[in-house]
């Protein structure tokens, strides 16, 4: 997932300095991804060229914004073209003992990052 990501974020300009309102939705919702996903503050400000004070905020902003339709829509649009799904997500995706152990070695993969 995090070449995916670093791919996405470089053919994008999102590691640029640009500041349209599409633009820094992305950012954000991509350092929320990435954090849930347990990358640092450091690992993830690197990965848009910012420091780790900018990705905090950016985590702030990430709670205000969800509140918004076209926020939640651009995340929406985006989780889908990145084929992402939430912890949530895979749980409730879970049939059957094979898939829990699946999931269970998805964590472990991600804690060890």
């Amino acid at each position: 997932m995090k070449d995916r990501i670093i791919q996405y974020i470089e053919t994008r300009g999102l590691d640029k300095g640009n500041r349209r309102r599409e633009v820094n939705y992305k950012r954000i919702i991509l350092s929320k991804i990435l954090r849930e996903e347990g990358y640092t503050l450091q690992q993830i400000g690197r990965m848009f060229s910012r420091n780790h004070a900018t990705i905090i905020n950016m985590l702030k902003n990430y709670e205000v914004l969800k509140l918004y339709s076209d926020f939640r829509q651009a995340e929406d649009e985006m989780k889908e073209e990145l084929k992402i799904e939430t912890l949530e997500e895979k749980i409730l995706k879970i049939n059957n003992m094979a898939d829990l152990h699946w999931l269970q070695e998805d964590i472990k993969k991600s804690l060890t990052l």
